[in-house]
């Protein structure tokens, strides 16, 4: 795999992952992390997409 299309992959994921997050925040819905320990814990997904994106939600 040639770094152009590693470059395009990492683009896709980034862009998904950010379509995603934003969706479950509008919808109050709660997302899956790991804490400092590598556990699992539940998080709403507006406070995760607020902290990582910077943008308001209606």
């Amino acid at each position: 795999m040639s770094e152009e299309e590693k470059q395009k992959l990492y683009k896709a994921l980034e862009l998904a992952e950010y379509r995603t997050l934003r969706r479950k925040a509008m919808l109050n819905e709660n997302v899956v992390q790991s804490d400092e320990q590598g556990k699992p814990k539940v998080v709403p997904a507006r406070e995760v997409f607020m902290k990582l994106y910077h943008e308001p939600l209606p």
